[in-house]
């Protein structure tokens, strides 16, 4: 039996399927065309901030329906509670879980496409964070380095730096061959000499316990042994300061070189008393008090005229004795200055003897205590920083003590003796010094009728 016209002329459903064509677009579906089968079905698209469910055109087939599932998932990012971008374990932990389950995605974000609402990727946060942390070095570098120009100071514990003391006049003596022999026969007879009094075991054992306690410690623990026999430099009669700038009037300059010494700030620096504890008559705190002269007699506070500096240096955090030498001889120079300034200004005459304007320096470490003799020769026009003796902690501390004790004796008796009569000579102010008063809040004062006794200043009011 064949088949007739109707039945040969159409085609089956099934047939249908295979050869018609049509759209995978949702919003476009022939009523006519069977469901999908489940492979060719519209992959589900989470509802998330932002994103619209009604996906765009271009979006027409299957591979445009994934890459629009995988976009809205990295939309999902910043969801994201922000404590997450951090390196804590329990959130890498959590971040791993949060990938399998395509909550969030397994990598942050490199570039700022996603980056909203104030949050920037972490990788990005990252990257800035190194290159500052570069920057900072090179600055720190740059800092360090010996740089000319009238504006910029040169720093200490550059390699460079025994040049720049060089070029302005500053001479390292390792030796102590520059000492003149005036000066080497003072030292000998006044700096170097025995104390009447030796020390006791007990004050011997103390110095060196305190110097092996502080081997491994900061540099601030190295300060431990000016409480000890080792140096004694904690005393009533003295005026201490230490880890304040000094003013750099007194430094040395050459109009030759344009690198400027680095400005002082000795670790402690030991001088004559001012203030309540002074010791200065009126007359003579007028002259050091006046203001073209108070840089040069008072270079830092604490004291007046220092005489002796100490650097204090832990080998343990990396401090050297070359640093400390640097640093020492600035102030050392400046002390030197002090002196020499007072004495040309009172008797107008450079023809200065010079142990008069001497200075001295220790640089200090838990194993070791180096001293200096800072003075000015006038046939060189120069300043020599000569090593005086070294003395070791642990072995020495006796003859480290005498030479501390003798060098307070000297400061405190000829050299503050020199210093009063310079003073007097010049109160009245000389005419060149320009005297501004300031209005007194006391009442006027008579500085000239000033002697050792109050009872003769209320008098001569």
């Amino acid at each position: 039996m064949e088949p007739s016209g109707e039945t040969s002329g159409e085609v089956s459903e099934p047939e249908r399927l295979h050869k018609r064509s049509f759209s995978h677009s949702s919003d476009r579906c022939d009523s006519k065309s069977p469901p999908l089968p489940k492979r060719h079905q519209q992959l589900p698209i989470p509802s998330t901030p932002g994103h619209s469910l009604e996906l765009s055109p271009k979006y027409t087939g299957i591979k445009g329906r994934v890459e629009d599932w995988l976009q809205s998932t990295r939309s999902r990012r910043k969801s994201c509670p922000a404590r997450l971008e951090g390196k804590d374990p329990d959130f890498q932990k959590l971040q791993r879980t949060l990938a399998r389950s395509d909550s969030c995605p397994s990598q942050p974000e490199t570039s700022n496409a996603d980056a909203g609402d104030g949050q920037r990727p972490l990788l990005e946060v990252l990257r800035e964070m190194s290159r500052s942390r570069q920057q900072s070095q090179k600055q720190s570098f740059g800092a360090s380095s010996i740089t000319s120009g009238h504006n910029a100071r040169s720093v200490t514990g550059n390699p460079d730096y025994r040049s720049v003391l060089r070029n302005n006049g500053i001479h390292m003596d390792h030796t102590g061959k520059k000492i003149p022999p005036e000066l080497q026969s003072f030292l000998d007879s006044s700096i170097f000499k025995p104390r009447s009094e030796p020390l006791t075991p007990e004050a011997i054992v103390d110095a060196v316990q305190t110097a092996m306690e502080i081997a491994d410690s900061l540099e601030s623990n190295i300060y431990d042994l000016g409480g000890t026999a080792m140096l004694p430099f904690k005393r009533a009669d003295v005026g201490r300061g230490g880890n304040t700038p000094w003013y750099s009037d007194n430094l040395p300059k050459s109009d030759a070189y344009e690198t400027p010494l680095a400005q002082p700030k000795p670790d402690i620096h030991c001088g004559y008393l001012t203030g309540q504890r002074s010791t200065w008559t009126i007359a003579e705190n007028a002259v050091i008090d006046h203001q073209r002269a108070k840089k040069i007699t008072q270079p830092a506070r604490g004291n007046c005229f220092p005489f002796f500096v100490l650097e204090m240096k832990s080998e343990a955090m990396g401090g050297t004795l070359w640093h400390a030498e640097n640093q020492a001889a600035g102030s050392g120079a400046s002390c030197v200055n002090a002196m020499r300034w007072l004495y040309q200004e009172a008797y107008s005459t450079n023809d200065q003897p010079v142990v008069e304007s001497i200075a001295f320096s220790a640089c200090v470490t838990h194993r070791e205590v180096i001293f200096h003799v800072h003075h000015y020769s006038a046939a060189n026009s120069l300043y020599y920083m000569s090593l005086l003796k070294a003395f070791q902690t642990v072995s020495q501390v006796e003859e480290c003590n005498n030479v501390v004790s003798n060098i307070f004796e000297h400061a405190l008796g000829s050299r503050q003796d020199k210093t009063r009569e310079q003073l007097k000579l010049l109160y009245p102010f000389p005419a060149h010094w320009k005297a501004i008063r300031p209005a007194s809040v006391m009442g006027p004062q008579n500085p000239a009728t000033d002697e050792d006794d109050t009872t003769k200043d209320q008098a001569s009011d």
